[in-house]
């Protein structure tokens, strides 16, 4: 698959998903991880993988700031 394709495929999701209202990632860390997974530097696997330990930091951040400040 060559950049450009993936780099649409990326682009066609997020559009998509726009579209309907589906509330999008805007990090610009998730956004380098897209660019490396089009250039072919990493999988799908680790983009994923990646993301959900960015979510994860975020609810814990987001947990110590709310929960324990209770």
């Amino acid at each position: 698959m060559s950049v450009e394709y993936r780099r649409a495929i990326v682009a066609k999701a997020f559009n998509r998903a726009k579209n309907v209202g589906f509330p999008l990632e805007a990090s610009e860390e998730f956004e380098s991880w897209l660019e490396e997974w089009a250039r072919g530097d990493i999988d799908v696997r680790t983009l994923r993988h990646r993301y959900v330990e960015l979510l994860r930091a975020r609810d814990f951040v987001w947990r110590n700031r709310h929960v324990l400040a209770e």
